[in-house]
């Protein structure tokens, strides 16, 4: 294809999880370019303003422009720019790893840092089987399989894949690697087990991870992985008693429990951590995005005393690492985020907003006639379209990102994938601009013939002042 260009740039860059062809169509339309942030709203190259509604995928929790984040990262750099953790150390890994270890549920004592969630995931995956292979009894050797839900998204490398068993990437990367099986996913709105709504379902969902066990056998199963929110499948919060009884069957059978909370960590759930409540406690927890509000790469894998212990020795040490493990800069500027995050008290400001804009989105979104179902946590919230409200038929996804650059129009920035529309704001956002959120989302989700004509008309005056400019 011809190369496409960017004010008179040719634009060779391959975009992640993009349909390039269409992309490329849309360049330079709205807020696809994005040069500027301020507080919780970014700019366009026209210098139009949007409310960051899903921060930055999900990473700039406490909104852009932070000079205490700015002013770290230049403090060290000028001091350190880089050094290894591979059989050595540095200042702010080792106040990083603490600051961690102090913050987070009691059981967590060390840290292995590194850049992103896949990163992190796929630590806590090969942490679990050599946890097994290092057993003193033999009958642990054999523990190799990972258990995860069906649509989970854990990341992009192998092992994190693995976990999700989705057949789109089979079809594209596979075979994926062996040993990954799968369960159901506690999805209450469509639930694959046909049940009435909870608590009168008998949690079959949480039955099927001990049904899976005994199948595939215990002596084989290394771990249970868990979305605390499954973001990528639609932000399905399973019911508070779903983490409990998982939990326990874990516990039963000797089985390493892990949280992702990639996406749920530093307070957008309204908690600094969504399973610091939980009982039992997950054994591993794996975490980036919030961590650094994304202004540059981090990640940790946290694991208990226990879990360590069994990697210490001679040929037990942890084959694992990646050059930018435990980075000085990005290290720095983690510590001054998480200390802006917990002294601003920004996860109860994430409840106190969160609960609110959840509940007025419910009141005026649930007479729409093409939302089925309005669910969240906190700042983490879904919004669910269907062509019919009994069926439950889910609106075409050519349709749903047509509404999603709607909102963009009207300067909202959403995540939307399949037929769910996603708002996952900056912790910072005030009352003023969830009623902002909410008067913007009513609008988008008028589906009336005379709003539908008026949507259309926008999106076709954008696109063709985009071709004007390329």
């Amino acid at each position: 294809m011809k190369k496409k260009t960017y004010r008179g740039i040719p634009y060779s860059l391959w975009n992640p999880f993009t349909q390039m062809d269409q992309f490329l169509d849309y360049l330079g339309f709205g807020p696809i370019v994005i040069t500027r942030g301020e507080g919780p709203y970014v700019y366009d190259d026209r210098g139009r303003k949007y409310i960051n509604g899903f921060s930055s995928l999900w990473n700039v929790s406490i909104g852009h422009g932070r000079m205490e984040l700015i002013e770290a990262a230049k403090k060290q750099m000028s001091e350190l720019a880089y050094a290894s953790c591979f059989r050595q150390t540095h200042p702010r890994a080792i106040e990083l790893a603490d600051k961690l270890v102090n913050i987070s549920p009691s059981q967590y004592q060390y840290v292995y840092l590194g850049t992103n969630g896949s990163e992190a995931v796929e630590t806590s995956l090969k942490i679990s089987r050599q946890y097994f292979r290092q057993s003193a009894d033999e009958k642990d050797h054999g523990r190799y399989k990972i258990i995860s839900l069906k649509h989970s998204y854990h990341g992009v490398s192998y092992g994190a894949m693995s976990t999700s068993g989705l057949e789109v990437e089979q079809h594209k990367y596979g075979p994926v690697l062996d040993g990954y099986v799968q369960i159901d996913p506690p999805y209450c709105y469509r639930c694959p087990f046909g049940q009435s709504k909870y608590p009168d379902c008998g949690l079959d969902c949480a039955k099927e991870l001990r049904a899976k066990i005994e199948n595939e056998g215990p002596g084989t199963i290394a771990a249970f992985i868990l979305e605390p929110v499954m973001g990528a499948y639609g932000f399905i919060v399973p019911p508070e008693e779903y983490y409990k009884q998982v939990g326990k069957i874990c516990r039963e059978h000797g089985i390493l429990f892990v949280v992702d909370e990639v996406t749920t960590g530093f307070g957008k759930s309204g908690k600094l951590f969504m399973s610091e409540d939980w009982n039992p406690q997950p054994d591993i927890m794996c975490l980036s995005k919030a961590i650094s509000s994304g202004y540059l790469p981090l990640s940790a894998t946290l694991v208990t005393e226990k879990i360590f212990d069994r990697f210490l020795g001679e040929g037990n040490e942890l084959e694992h690492g990646s050059t930018a493990s435990g980075h000085p800069v990005c290290a720095a500027v983690g510590l001054a985020n998480i200390d802006i995050i917990i002294n601003e008290s920004m996860p109860q400001n994430a409840a106190q907003i969160g609960e609110y804009l959840l509940g007025k989105l419910k009141s005026v979104l649930d007479k729409k006639r093409i939302v089925g179902e309005v669910r969240g946590k906190g700042l983490i919230i879904g919004i669910e379209l269907v062509k019919d409200k009994k069926t439950k038929e889910p609106l075409h996804k050519d349709t749903v990102q047509e509404l999603g650059l709607d909102a963009s129009s009207r300067g909202l920035l959403l995540y939307f994938s399949g037929n769910v529309l996603g708002l996952v704001p900056p912790l910072i956002i005030d009352q003023a601009i969830a009623d902002e959120i909410i008067k913007i989302l009513d609008k988008v989700l008028d589906i009336g013939p005379g709003a539908n004509i008026k949507r259309k008309a926008r999106l076709a005056k954008e696109l063709a002042i985009t071709k004007l400019k390329s």
